[in-house]
């Protein structure tokens, strides 16, 4: 109940400036229209109107990525294991944000060999995309996607040359609507809410979600442990009841 409330309350609070926003802009725009009898301030009235559609598709995403932790939290559909090649998930988002951010050298480490884990593909999919999306908005000019085995376990590794996170905020950096310090706040978009999900989703796979320094670059390292085998193809989703105290 009480990590409901501090969602809840969270949620309260990232909502109330684009509320506030389109509460202003639209008494703006109606004492506009009451006195713009000649049609002379058209120009301000469609910036008003084009700056609430904004606010409201910032509301719509805040709900919706909302809605895909809280899915997460409650447990979601059971796991379907597959046998997915790492490298190719990261080739193809390397791919894809490449021709979406070409002033960054994003690559994959290509001294990698094929590695098949068994994953829920869609969901791993998910978390390293938003991995990748909050290392490219950090990035200075460099992103590096790799993995590595250690004993039993598959480390997915996203690293950036941006402002690093400090030490002491590696636990928290993975709550959700937790945003640290001005290097990494909204002005780079997004709610906070990305990390949270990529912690449930490795919960999820029996692993956990890492924050860390990248020694190849200097700035974050961020980072998913899963198991590479699974012991079934099909297992229901761990209880919440595990899930304090699993990502210290």
């Amino acid at each position: 109940m009480a990590l409901q409330q501090e969602l809840m309350a969270a949620i309260s609070h990232e909502i109330r400036t684009p509320v506030a926003r389109l509460s202003f802009a639209l008494q703006l725009l109606q004492d506009a229209l009451e006195e713009d009898k000649a049609g002379e301030r058209q120009i301000d009235m469609m910036s008003s109107c084009k700056g609430m559609a904004q606010d409201l598709e910032e509301i719509n995403d805040l709900l919706a990525e909302t809605m895909t932790y809280i899915h997460l939290e409650e447990g979601g559909p059971r796991i379907i294991f597959q046998k997915v090649d790492v490298k190719t998930i990261l080739i193809n988002l390397c791919v894809q944000y490449s021709s979406l951010n070409p002033q960054l050298n994003i690559t994959v480490d290509p001294s990698l060999d094929d590695l098949i884990v068994d994953v829920e593909p869609v969901q791993l999919r998910r978390a390293c995309q938003n991995l990748l999306g909050n290392a490219v908005k950090y990035a200075t000019s460099t992103v590096l996607l790799g993995y590595r085995l250690d004993a039993d376990s598959c480390v997915l590794t996203v690293e950036d040359d941006g402002p690093g996170i400090p030490e002491s905020e590696y636990g928290r950096v993975f709550s959700p609507f937790t945003r640290l310090d001005e290097s990494r706040n909204r002005s780079t978009g997004g709610f906070g809410l990305g990390l949270s999900i990529v912690r449930r989703i490795a919960y999820w796979h029996g692993g956990r979600a890492i924050a860390g320094r990248s020694d190849k670059l200097g700035g974050a390292n961020m980072m998913i442990r899963l198991p590479v085998h699974q012991p079934t193809d099909s297992l229901p989703v761990p209880s919440m009841a595990h899930l304090s105290g699993s990502f210290a």
